[in-house]
């Protein structure tokens, strides 16, 4: 029996140190249900080779699965550093919190929780934050380094994000029909484009 439990401990520490060192792996672990065609391989190769740039543009047709693939890359990003900060802004704050949505999914889904049992409390109400806003991961790390902003901030184009801190920023869906010609779309470019 204990045999057994030991190579169960090895079966999972090998199966989890493969899904952090390849986002492909990962997704196909939290997310077998999710298909993968060879764009999409081949977009998380070119976001995660050793020479890649910190800011990333990815441009595709509609319907070609760009934000599923940044929530699955948010996800994998914080399973590596769980004290790994986003702001996650889209056209609307409404647009953003359905991203969120998706994000926790993979993050509370029992396939992750098996591997990654400390990022959050398995008890929803415990957990310091977890709304349809942000959400805020529970590992001990986060506490040792200090890390006061949320793990994942959603915002819309409007939405105020003075005194906030972030490692990281995913914009998606930034530009849509609604916004495309509007004042506020281009205020909004020129001011991230000089933030990041």
């Amino acid at each position: 029996m204990a045999r057994n439990a030991k190579t169960d401990v090895n079966t999972i520490t090998t199966i989890r140190t493969r899904a952090e060192e390849d986002l492909v792996s990962f997704i196909k672990l939290v997310a077998p249900y999710q298909v993968l065609g060879p764009i999409h391989e081949e977009i998380c190769r070119w976001w995660t080779r050793g020479d890649a740039k910190p800011n990333q543009l990815l441009l595709l047709p509609r319907d070609h699965q760009k934000s599923r693939l940044i929530a699955f890359r948010v996800a994998w990003t914080l399973t590596k550093d769980p004290t790994a900060t986003f702001l996650y802004i889209s056209a609307t704050s409404t647009l953003a919190k359905k991203q969120l949505g998706l994000i926790k999914q993979i993050l509370d889904s029992e396939i992750y929780r098996r591997y990654w049992p400390q990022h959050l409390l398995p008890d929803q109400g415990q957990r310091e934050s977890w709304n349809a806003n942000e959400i805020v991961l529970d590992h001990p790390a986060r506490k040792a380094e200090g890390v006061r902003d949320p793990s994942v901030f959603t915002a819309g184009l409007t939405t105020t994000i003075t005194g906030l801190h972030f490692k990281y920023a995913v914009l998606d869906d930034v530009v849509v029909r609604e916004n495309a010609y509007t004042e506020i779309c281009r205020l909004f470019k020129a001011s991230m484009v000089s933030k990041v």
